[in-house]
């Protein structure tokens, strides 16, 4: 009989729980002396400030919202507070300032936010510099474009999938333990700012335990990117804390200064792994791990990177590095600035006695300079099936194919989910070469 009860008792609890979740509504009609039901919204999203409370959903019709919602609340690990646009992306408004822990922000178009004196999309604060730092939230699916800032800034536990940013000058920062997937950057801007230290990148990065997977990179002009110092991943950990444990793999990245330049002079950051990425025309490096340790670069492919596709400039920077299966071509190359970049392959940090610290094998190179590092790398002319148009695939007869290193453990999957091998052997590079139907 007791434990009827105690089962009657936690029943009667977890349905108590879940009736404090609501579903709300907004509308351009509506009137924030209203109840926020669907036939009878608020009309303004800073509204629900009032009223929400963790694992409660606000949705917003479609139009136009003339406003800037700061969020004061918080929800909880499993039960977040949500503001959506009820149709994807049809909801247009200002940006959000996230104030509370555990706020998911999904499905807006946002466009010239004012958060913390700063044009910012969505912003969920810094952890390092700035101690501000909100956790947990899950910035899906928005349209964020004409920012002159940040797009998004995204607080630590972060999730950061499936948005597109469009003409900003600074794309996603994130800090520790975060996600960042399947979004898309399209054309940074330089605002021109006196005093403007950071000219614009694609994405920052600070902290541990931080994934940047299947995002895809572009558009932005290379006569600029000459002068802007941008990275398509990067950090500087004198100015804001050490990182490590960064995976970075499967990205497709366009058009950059540098493909990553990730500095780290307080000599604390440590294992940043490369793997399955394309890196397509870079104005000065490609890689370029500055004073990390553990540093791990794995099939690779990287087409017009400028002087140094892949650089140890140090003894640190060596330590413990990888680097294996890389395809390192440069295809109608058009060099940016008055000094042409030589065109150098992978270029590593040499003790006394000459020997390379890191480990590195079964590398193809073409149209650079290929040091010998190893006897299994190559150099021979990839032959992709369309490079014109962007499509590096190899192609039948291409040396890459099954001349790779086995990286079963640390690499099973190609840039497309393909598995790793698909014939006798690994392949060199980003995309495994599968059998045409």
């Amino acid at each position: 009989m007791k434990k009827v009860i105690v089962l009657i008792i936690a029943l009667v609890s977890v349905n108590a729980t879940a009736a404090f979740s609501a579903e709300y509504f907004v509308a351009t009609n509506g009137s924030d002396s209203a109840s926020g039901t669907k036939s009878s919204p608020w009309k303004t999203i800073s509204n629900a400030n009032k009223t929400v409370k963790a694992g409660d959903v606000v949705n917003v019709f479609p139009g136009v919202y003339d406003e800037q919602v700061t969020v004061t609340v918080s929800g909880e690990k499993d039960k977040l507070i949500t503001f959506q646009s009820a149709e994807s992306r049809k909801a247009k408004m200002q940006g959000f300032d996230l104030k509370g822990d555990y706020i998911r922000v999904k499905g807006f178009e946002i466009t010239y936010g004012k958060t913390n004196e700063t044009d910012i999309g969505v912003f969920a604060g810094i952890a390092h510099r700035q101690k501000t730092a909100k956790k947990g939230c899950e910035i899906l699916d928005n349209y964020i474009h004409d920012i002159e800032d940040y797009g998004i800034v995204a607080g630590t536990d972060a999730k950061v999938r499936d948005n597109k940013l469009q003409r900003v000058r600074a794309g996603i920062y994130v800090n520790s333990f975060s996600l960042v997937e399947n979004n898309e950057i399209d054309t940074l801007i330089y605002t021109g700012r006196a005093g403007d230290k950071i000219k614009g990148k694609y994405t920052f990065f600070v902290g541990e335990n931080i994934t940047f997977r299947g995002n895809y990179f572009h558009g932005s002009a290379m006569e600029t990117m000459a002068s802007q110092g941008v990275c398509f991943f990067g950090t500087w950990d004198q100015s804001e804390g050490p990182s490590s444990n960064i995976l970075i793999e499967n990205n497709r990245c366009f058009n950059s200064t540098h493909a990553s330049e990730p500095e780290g002079s307080r000599q604390k950051s440590h294992h940043i792994t490369y793997r399955n990425n394309l890196f397509v025309n870079t104005v000065y490096v490609g890689l370029l791990p500055k004073d990390w340790t553990d540093v791990t670069i794995v099939n690779n492919t990287f087409i017009n990177c400028g002087a140094y596709p892949i650089w140890f400039q140090t003894a640190r920077a060596c330590e413990n590095a990888v680097v294996k299966n890389n395809l390192i071509s440069y295809y109608k190359h058009k060099p940016i600035g008055k000094n042409p970049p030589a065109e150098s392959g992978i270029a590593v940090w040499l003790d006394k006695t000459g020997n390379k610290i890191p480990e590195i094998s079964n590398n193809l190179m073409w149209n650079c300079k290929n040091r010998n590092y190893n006897p299994t790398d190559i150099t021979a002319e990839p032959i992709f099936v369309d490079p014109d148009n962007n499509d590096f695939h190899l192609k039948a007869g291409s040396p890459g194919i099954d001349n790779g290193a086995d990286l079963k453990d640390l690499v099973p999957i190609d840039i497309e989910g393909n598995k790793r091998p698909q014939g006798k052997g690994y392949d060199i590079g980003a995309f495994e070469y599968t059998i045409p139907r």
